[in-house]
């Protein structure tokens, strides 16, 4: 049984193809930006290790006290812990937006294909 879509499947289905490119866009974005973010965070985070190293040295030879240290790393300790803070939210969000989308999205549909067994169901008691 091959039938032509009606003009509102049609429009509901480019309508989710729409929302899939959107979703391929956003999800390339997502990855570069958290690539960066890691990078980034890398970058970081062997600069202290090496300032840590460095200050571990003198606090050794008893040059510097083990407070400046802590003092040093509390900044990176920071950073991780908004990161990890955003990426929570974020992800979060995300999974709320998906299932909202995903319902919207199932709604459209199962409207779609009642509307087509409506006038299916009329041109059948039309002739």
């Amino acid at each position: 049984m091959n039938r032509e879509m009606s003009p509102t499947s049609e429009r509901v289905w480019a309508v989710i193809e729409r929302e899939k490119r959107r979703d391929r866009l956003v999800r390339r974005v997502s990855i570069i930006a958290w690539s960066v973010t890691g990078g980034a965070v890398l970058a970081f985070g062997g600069v202290t290790a090496v300032h840590v190293w460095r200050l571990v040295q003198f606090v050794n030879e008893g040059v510097a006290p083990w407070q400046v240290v802590v003092d040093r790393v509390m900044p990176f300790i920071a950073v991780i812990g908004v990161l990890g803070l955003l990426i929570a939210v974020l992800s979060t969000v995300g999974i709320f937006l998906r299932l909202r989308t995903a319902s919207l999205s199932e709604i459209q549909l199962r409207l779609a294909g009642l509307e087509e067994m409506v006038e299916s169901h009329l041109e059948l008691h039309e002739h």
